[in-house]
C-alpha cells in the first residue's frame, strides 16, 4: 500500500504530485457534528465497502480535513477498502470547515468528547474509538483523554505533548522565535499572549498544572517521538510520568517509540521517513506506521498480533550502528556521566584546560541556524553539516582528537561554562556535533541559555545582569538524545552568542527583551582553567573515552585516559625518575621511583588525580588523569 505522509507539508507534496487524479471519496462529506454549546464542527467520514458496523479512528485537525482525501495515514493511502477501520476526520473549531464555530474560550477536549458522543450514536459505529495524529493532532488527544470518554479506548499521539508551560516556548529563557511565528502563520495567533508573558509566573504555572495529563491517562497510549523534534524533552518526561502516575489499570500499557525523526510540518522530512536532513536512516523507515497499526489493531479489533508482548520503549541509537534498542523501564537514561574539559587550542580533553577563548557577538549579524529541531518554513529540519560555522569569527569550537573507541550517550548533555562579557546580557548557544572522518560536522542536538537567567529563575525578579570583567558560572542543558560516536570520529561543540532565526537574538544591552533596536556588540569570553574548569558532561559511563592527543614534542602525557589498571607515561620521563600522586584535594597518596614508564592504578578509587614527575634536578612536570 502507498505509505501515508504524516505532516502538512508532505501532504502538500503528495497533493501536488497527484493533482488532477481522483480523490478518496468520503462516505459522508462535510457533515455537521453538533457540539454541546449549540455550535457545529465539520467532518468527513470514510467507511470501507461492505462494513456496516465498525470501529473508528478519529483524527482532529487544524490543518484542513480535506488533505486526508488524498491519503489516509499509516500506509492506507487511497486503499480504504484494504483495511477494517472507519475514519472520522474533523476540522478543529475555528479552523477551515469549522471556522464558523469559533468562540473566545475553546475547550478542545469537550469538543472531542462531543464528537465521540456523535460517533457512538451512529448506526455504522460498533463500540470503540481510537485516536491518531502528529503535533497539534496529537496534543488534542491528551485533552480528550482528560475528559474520559467511555468509548475512547486508545491513543497514538506523535511528536506531541499536551503540556504547555514557560519552557514550551522559552528555551533557557530565550524565545524560540521561528516556531512561534510559524504557529502564527498556521492560524494559532499565539504571539500576543506569549510575548506578553516572557517571564515565568502565575499564568504559566496555571497553564502547566492544567495541561499535565499524565495522571488522567486511563487508556493505553503509544507515544511516538523524534530525536530532532522540539518536543522530545517533554515527551521523555511525560512518558516516564505516564508509566508511574496514570490510572493503575493502564500504567503497564503505555508505550514509547523514538526514532531519528524530525517534527515534520516543513521540508520533506517527516515522522517515519528514511531521509532526515542530510542523513538517511533506511532501517527507521515506516517503523512508526507499522507499530501504530499493530497497536490500533490490537486495541480496536482484538487482533492476535502479540502487541501486548512488545517492550515498553523502542528507541533508535543514532550514530554508531544506527540500530533499534528496547527497554521495559520507564526511562532509558544512561547511568553515570563522563566529563570532557574545554582547553586552549580548541580542544576537548579529559584534562583541565588553561587560559580562555573569546568571540564577538553582533546582534546585527547573528550566527545562523543550520538544521536541528526547528519548525519554520524558513529553516531546514534535522541533522545538517555545521562546517560553514567554522569560518565565522563569532563562533568558537572545541573538539576531541579522533576517538579510539566508541562513545555512547543516552540522556541530557549539559555544559558547565564560565563566562564573562563586556555587556550586561548575552546568550550562550551550544551545538553538539559528530565530526565524521570525511570532515562533516553533523548536528546531533543544540541548546541555548540567556545569561540574565543563569540562576535558572525565569521570573522577572530572577533577572541578574552581568558586570564587565566578572566571571559567571552557567549551565546550558541540551535536550535528551541517544547517540554513539564511532572510533575515528570526533566529539565537537560550537559555542556562539546566538542561533538565529530559530531563537530570538539578544540585543545584549540589558534592556527590555523582545523589543526592536540595534543592540550592543558583546565581547564574550569562555574561561577554561584550573579555577574555571569549563566542561561538557556526557550522560553515560564511557570507560573507553580516550583519544590520541597530538602532543607537543617533549610534553608529558599519559594514556589511556581515563585509565583502569595501568597508566602509561610518555614524554620527558626516565625509568628512574621519582613521582608523586595526588588527589584533587592536593592530598599526597603515594610517591616513589617509576618502574619503567608505567604506573599501576588498579588500587585507586574512581575519580581525578594529578601525577607529578621529578628529575634529578628537582624539575617537575604534572599531568591530570581520570581513574574509572
Amino acid at each position: 500500500m502507498k505509505r501515508f505522509i504524516t505532516t502538512f507539508s508532505a501532504l502538500l507534496l503528495a497533493f501536488t504530485a497527484v493533482e488532477g487524479r481522483a480523490q478518496l471519496t468520503a462516505t459522508y462529506d462535510d457533515i455537521s457534528i453538533p457540539m454541546s454549546d449549540g455550535e457545529f464542527l465539520e467532518a468527513d467520514v470514510y467507511i470501507p465497502s461492505g462494513v456496516t458496523s465498525g470501529e473508528v479512528i478519529l483524527i482532529q485537525t487544524p490543518y484542513n480535513k480535506e488533505w486526508f482525501a488524498w491519503s489516509l495515514p499509516m500506509g492506507v493511502g487511497m486503499d480504504l477498502d484494504a483495511q477494517p477501520f472507519i475514519w472520522v476526520i474533523v476540522d478543529w473549531r475555528g479552523f477551515y470547515g469549522s471556522a464558523g464555530a469559533d468562540v473566545s474560550d475553546v475547550d478542545r477536549g469537550q469538543d472531542a468528547y462531543d464528537v465521540c458522543d456523535w460517533i457512538v450514536a451512529q448506526a455504522w459505529h460498533d463500540e470503540r474509538i481510537g485516536t491518531w495524529g502528529p503535533s497539534a493532532l496529537g496534543g488534542v488527544q491528551y485533552q480528550l483523554i482528560d475528559k474520559h470518554h467511555p468509548n475512547h479506548v486508545c491513543a497514538v499521539p506523535l511528536v506531541a505533548t499536551g503540556h504547555q508551560d514557560y519552557d514550551s516556548y522559552f528555551y533557557g529563557g530565550v524565545l524560540e522565535e521561528a516556531r512561534l511565528y510559524q504557529l502564527d502563520a498556521l492560524g494559532y495567533g499565539l504571539s500576543p499572549f506569549i510575548l506578553a508573558n516572557h517571564y515565568d509566573g502565575p499564568l504559566w504555572n496555571f497553564s502547566a498544572a492544567a495541561s499535565w495529563y499524565a495522571s488522567e491517562i486511563d487508556i493505553p497510549t503509544l507515544q511516538i517521538g523524534g530525536w530532532y523534534d522540539h518536543n522530545i524533552d517533554k515527551m521523555i518526561e511525560f512518558y516516564e510520568s505516564s508509566r508511574n502516575d496514570a490510572d493503575p489499570s493502564v500504567t503497564d500499557e503505555q508505550w514509547l517509540l523514538v526514532g531519528p525523526w524530525v517534527h515534520g510540518g516543513t521540508g520533506s522530512a517527516y515522522v517515519g521517513s528514511a531521509d532526515q536532513g542530510e542523513l538517511t536512516y533506511p532501517n527507521a523507515e515506516f517503523v512508526s506506521d507499522t507499530m501504530a497499526w499493530e497497536f490500533l489493531e490490537y486495541y480496536l479489533i482484538d487482533a492476535p498480533n502479540g502487541w501486548n508482548l512488545t517492550d515498553k520503549i523502542t528507541y533508535y541509537e543514532m550514530g554508531g550502528n544506527d540500530e533499534w534498542w528496547t527497554s521495559n523501564e520507564d526511562n532509558f537514561e544512561a547511568v553515570g556521566t563522563s566529563v570532557l574539559y574545554l582547553t586552549a587550542s580548541e580542544k576537548l580533553t579529559s584534562l583541565d584546560g588553561a587560559g580562555s577563548s573569546s568571540f564577538v557577538s553582533d546582534p546585527s549579524n547573528p550566527s545562523p541556524t543550520i538544521g536541528g529541531a526547528t519548525l519554520s518554513d524558513d529553516l531546514e529540519q534535522g541533522p545538517y553539516d555545521q562546517n560553514s560555522l567554522d569560518a565565522r569569527t563569532d563562533v568558537i569550537t572545541f573538539s576531541t582528537a579522533e576517538l579510539n573507541d566508541e562513545v555512547s550517550i543516552s540522556g541530557r548533555v549539559s555544559l558547565n561554562l564560565y563566562i564573562s562579557s563586556d555587556q550586561p546580557d548575552c546568550d550562550i548557544a551550544v551545538r553538539l556535533v559528530d565530526v565524521y572522518p570525511d570532515g562533516r560536522s553533523m548536528l546531533i542536538t543544540d541548546g541555548i541559555q540567556r545569561m540574565r537567567f543563569r540562576s535558572g529563575d525565569y521570573t522577572e525578579t530572577g533577572e541578574e545582569m552581568m558586570e564587565d570583567g566578572v566571571v559567571y558560572d552557567v549551565t546550558i542543558d541540551l535536550p535528551f538524545t541517544n547517540y554513539s560516536w564511532l572510533p575515528g570520529h570526533k566529539i565537537k561543540i560550537y559555542v556562539s552568542g546566538n542561533n538565529a532565526s530559530r531563537f530570538n537574538v539578544n540585543l545584549q544591552d540589558g534592556g527590555a527583551m523582545y523589543e526592536s533596536g540595534t543592540g550592543n556588540v558583546a565581547n564574550i569570553t569562555v574561561h577554561h582553567n584550573e579555577d574555571h574548569p569549563s566542561q561538557i558532561i556526557l550522560p553515560g559511563e564511557n570507560p573507553t573515552l580516550s583519544f590520541k592527543e597530538p602532543e607537543a614534542a617533549g610534553q608529558l602525557a599519559v594514556f589511556p585516559n581515563p585509565v583502569r589498571n595501568e597508566l602509561t607515561i610518555s614524554g620527558p620521563v626516565k625509568s628512574d625518575q621519582s613521582y608523586e600522586l595526588f588527589d584533587l584535594r592536593g592530598k599526597l597518596l603515594s610517591k616513589g621511583q617509576l618502574n619503567g614508564n608505567t604506573l599501576h592504578t588498579n588500587q585507586l578509587e574512581s575519580g581525578m588525580y594529578m601525577l607529578r614527575i621529578m628529575d634529578e634536578n628537582n624539575h617537575s612536570s604534572t599531568v591530570h588523569f581520570i581513574k574509572n
